[in-house]
């Protein structure tokens, strides 16, 4: 109890805020992996929308670039998938007695692919967000109708196209100005545009946010292998982590009140499913904590 106490005094950071669960482990494990199957079903949500967005933005022949482009947001999501789960193993699931064999070159080699995921897809962020300013103004074209039954679609958001028919198109937009991305065959009218500028923007802050949170994860998972509990350094890693995690929030809150109720959804849930790796490295510690007591208390 001690050492609970002694945690809890801490600054504020998302981990004191989660230590209270370790007195439910029933409750702590029910939320954990009910997560973690949202996050499953949340990477094929968005495999299926980026096939979509693909074959609405992109014409057949497109280079293999601007495909892997399009699908940043399923590699991205892939590669988390794979980071949170290493993490659960090497902050939960596997034993000590695991780490003293081949065991922790697997996972850090793991994870690497998954940084280098994760990186190419923020590349694929920032990529996509210059797009929008390499564009063609349509200028013959004042009315979506002028594009109907062409197989044509309009970018209603970042994420959302529609193919415009006679039957849709004086719905679909009442602009009368209009452009092209370069490189898609799509058409965006010019307030989504300047939207969708705006948003990509938030996307590629929410990406880089999150990789300095993992970054972060992981000094804090090498400084508690080393039981530097009470170092300075620690303690500096989850007050930065907490403030990055409140921008994640935001963002998240930015989202919802702009319509994306999706990426609203998504970003909520990854920021609990590491929060579920933060649970982790609380029981870690507190387990370690005692440990540490009673060889203390037995002179070993």
């Amino acid at each position: 109890m001690v050492e609970n106490a002694a945690l809890i005094r801490r600054p504020v950071t998302i981990k004191s805020f989660l230590v209270p669960l370790l007195t439910r482990p029933a409750v702590a494990k029910f939320i954990k992996y009910a997560v973690y199957l949202f996050l499953v079903v949340n990477f094929g949500v968005y495999t299926v929308q980026d096939y979509f967005a693909y074959k609405a933005a992109l014409s057949s022949n497109a280079p293999w670039s601007e495909i892997l482009e399009q699908f940043a947001t399923t590699i991205d999501t892939a590669a988390w998938l794979g980071l949170v789960f290493l993490f659960e193993l090497e902050t939960h699931a596997l034993s000590d007695e695991a780490f003293k064999g081949w065991i922790p070159k697997i996972l850090r080699v793991g994870r690497l692919i998954c940084y280098v995921s994760i990186s190419y897809a923020a590349y694929g962020y920032i990529a996509e967000s210059l797009d929008n300013y390499n564009v063609k103004l349509l200028a013959d074209v004042s009315s979506a109708c002028q594009l109907a039954d062409q197989g044509t679609s309009l970018q209603l958001n970042s994420i959302i196209y529609e193919e415009i028919t006679a039957a849709n198109c004086s719905s679909l937009s009442d602009d009368n100005v209009f452009y092209q991305v370069t490189g898609e065959v799509s058409v965006v009218d010019r307030d989504t545009l300047e939207m969708n500028r705006w948003m990509d923007w938030i996307n590629v802050n929410n990406a880089l946010v999150w990789l300095i949170v993992v970054f972060l994860i992981e000094v804090e998972v090498y400084l508690q292998a080393a039981d530097r509990f009470s170092s300075r350094a620690l303690a500096v890693a989850r007050q930065i982590k907490t403030f990055f995690y409140l921008v994640l929030i935001a963002n998240a809150v930015i989202w919802s009140f702009t319509g994306y109720a999706l990426y609203t959804w998504d970003a909520f849930l990854w920021i609990f499913g590491f929060w579920a790796i933060e649970l982790n490295l609380a029981e870690w510690e507190q387990d370690r904590l005692q440990e540490l007591a009673v060889a203390r208390d037995t002179g070993r």
